[in-house]
């Protein structure tokens, strides 16, 4: 069915100005009229203008290169700053939110991981960059702060100094800073290591109460994505798997601080279990910084460091990350490599912004295979999964780069399960970090009904069917056990097909891949050793492997999408405040009501992104999160 667009009528007021010809016209109306007309010519002309350089921005949007904005000129003795509520994200900027955010008010600053990284690497090779300071928050995944610690300690040996600032540093940016030459901690400020936490909002019983039924289809012990909605806490078996994985995260995590900071591993557990948010002076005590000091003082140890200062005297010459990535330039003149993005929920269509449609991704690789210049794939999954048949569509795309000698790798980030998973099985090489979660081969399937609220509220549901089954799965009603019987069957022929996809994709017997399946989910370094997961590594190292697969010796790198591939870039840099390196100190602001509309907006976006058409999903619920 489709869907109707209903158009207001735009009915133009009709103002009299008055006629300057009538001889019995007063002066004033006549000089208002002159005014207005002079007016109205120069709305018209701005207007025109203004459609003009929209019409020009368009044409220079479309005709770009995907390289980004002009390169910025950087002064000797710059400081390359990280962090002021930067996002990394897996992939480039592009297509919406595009104007309307920049009218009403959209995100901060973004930059892709791959930029982020170059951009690290190539300012430890600039003489005009002094070193790199740590300031803020910067909005990115445990596994893409992995990889920029990497390369922020590739900076460090190369023998500039990398500094980090916290006011009032939460542990996500504190697990960052930890790789720095100094600590520095706002003499008012706090830091917070206090370990890791999950929790999720149980919906089942409210569901219940409110008349609202929900029954569900599964395969797999571990398949906990549907707790929510079917009970009021957390089963035994995903209580089993989130102790494991935050387990293993937080001992990584722990171990790459103590080694930063120097202290052994049971020096820092007494300290985080000790009081988890420590003021600036018992941070310094516990070795967590190395100084407390007001930002002035900062200031001048920033250009101990080696910094000029500005031309007000007053801080220093610095340039932020997500600008200084403009001077970066995908590698050109070789075998060329499609670096494509999967990141977001897997749903069956085309797709929105944030999630990965499964036609559109199919899509993409479908035109990359009919490419004779592209010569291998690397695939980036940053995928929870999702709809079953989407992941399907998009598997069988991968088997088929593979069967034309495009050899796949796949890089996962910090969550490729489940349809995640399924989408990634069939690779030539499969990589992933050692947080990765990954896994989750099981199936469910969800069906909500209204019958017991219906009853409620006195709503009646009548109609007429012509077979048995015509009103299958009917949201006025509990679905029959024959009903449930002929889902739990698609489930079930789902969940093998999952088996023979991974064992296929992995070299392993179905027995064996149903043995570790079950909907468990597993860390990159344990799937490794299942067989899940051929090496540990990044982004850049999957690049790698990629190059060596097709025995290159240079490559040329294009991303999918592209950066600012349908969006008005220019426009954007005109509409918005391009000095962004100015405000060292400035923060986003904090809204309590829209912070907890955040922290649930997963579950309403999920439900949103069950479209599967035969109902049936490949989800994981878990993620890492260092808050």
């Amino acid at each position: 069915m489709k869907k109707s667009l209903l158009v207001g009528e735009n009915r133009a007021a009709k103002h009299d100005f008055g006629d300057a010809r009538r001889p019995d016209l007063p002066m004033k109306e006549f000089l208002k009229s002159i005014l207005a007309s002079a007016l109205g010519a120069f709305l018209a002309a701005v207007g025109a203008g203004f459609l003009l350089m929209v019409l020009i921005v368009a044409l220079a949007s479309s005709a770009g290169n995907g390289q980004g904005a002009p390169a910025v000129t950087v002064k000797p003795k710059t400081m390359l700053v990280i962090g002021g509520d930067l996002a990394i994200n897996d992939t480039p900027r592009h297509g919406s939110p595009g104007i309307d955010a920049l009218l009403f008010g959209g995100g901060g600053p973004e930059l892709d991981l791959y930029r982020a990284l170059e951009a690290i690497d190539l300012a430890a090779k600039d003489r005009n960059i002094a070193g790199i300071l740590l300031s803020g928050n910067l909005g990115a995944g445990v596994v893409q702060k992995a990889e920029l610690r990497k390369a922020l300690a590739a900076f460090k040996a190369a023998g500039k100094p990398v500094i980090a600032w916290l006011e009032n540093g939460t542990q996500g940016e504190y697990y960052l800073a930890s790789v720095a030459d100094k600590v520095y901690v706002h003499s008012a400020g706090e830091v917070e290591l206090k370990g890791l936490s999950s929790y999720h909002t149980y919906f089942g019983d409210t569901l219940k109460m409110l008349g609202i039924g929900v029954q569900v289809t599964k395969v797999g012990k571990y398949k906990s994505a549907v707790e929510p909605y079917v009970g009021g806490a957390m089963s035994d078996a995903a209580r089993e798997q989130s102790e494991a994985l935050m387990g293993g995260i937080w001992k990584r995590i722990a171990g790459e601080v103590a080694r930063g900071r120097g202290l052994s591993g049971a020096a820092l557990a007494r300290t985080v279990d000790s009081a988890g948010v420590f003021d600036a002076k018992k941070a310094v005590q516990a070795k967590l910084a190395d100084k407390a000091m007001p930002r002035d003082e900062l200031v001048k140890a920033v250009r101990a460091a080696g910094a000029a200062a500005d031309e007000s005297g007053t801080s220093f010459l610095k340039v932020s990350l997500q600008r200084y990535a403009s001077k970066v330039r995908l590698p050109r003149g070789g075998a060329r490599i499609a670096v494509v993005y999967a990141e977001g929920e897997i749903v069956d269509g085309w797709g929105g912004a944030g999630d990965i449609g499964g036609d559109r991704l199919a899509h993409d690789l479908r035109m990359l295979r009919g490419d004779k210049k592209t010569k291998a794939v690397v695939l980036r999954v940053n995928s929870p999964g999702g709809s079953a048949f989407a992941s399907d569509v998009v598997a069988r795309e991968v088997e088929l780069l593979k069967k034309q000698n495009i050899p796949v790798v796949v890089s996962m980030g910090d969550v490729a399960a489940s349809g995640g998973y399924y989408i990634s099985a069939k690779a030539n090489l499969i990589m992933a970090d050692p947080s990765t979660i990954t896994g989750s081969i099981g199936v469910f399937g969800l069906h909500f009904n209204y019958g017991d609220l219906a009853k409620k509220v006195s709503l009646g549901t009548d109609g007429v069917k012509t077979g048995r089954y015509a009103d299958l799965l009917a949201e006025h009603r509990p679905a029959t056990p024959e009903e449930l019987a002929i889902v739990q069957a698609s489930v079930d022929g789902v969940y093998e097909t999952f088996l023979g996809v991974v064992a296929e994709g992995r070299g392993l017997k179905r027995d064996g891949v149903h043995e570790i399946a079950q909907g468990r989910v597993w860390l990159g370094e344990d799937a490794r050793g299942l067989r899940l997961v051929d090496k540990l590594g990044g982004l850049r190292d999957a690049i790698k492997e990629a190059q060596a697969l097709i025995k290159a010796d240079q490559v040329e790198l294009t991303q999918v999408p592209a950066l600012h591939s349908g969006q008005e870039n220019f426009l954007q840099q005109l509409l918005s405040d391009g000095d962004d390196d100015s405000p060292l100190f400035a923060k986003a602001a904090t809204d309590p009501a829209k912070d907890f509309l955040r922290a649930n907006a997963r579950w309403l976006r999920q439900l949103r992104a069950w479209n599967d058409p035969r109902g049936v999903y490949l989800v994981c619920p878990w993620r890492p999160d260092l808050r």
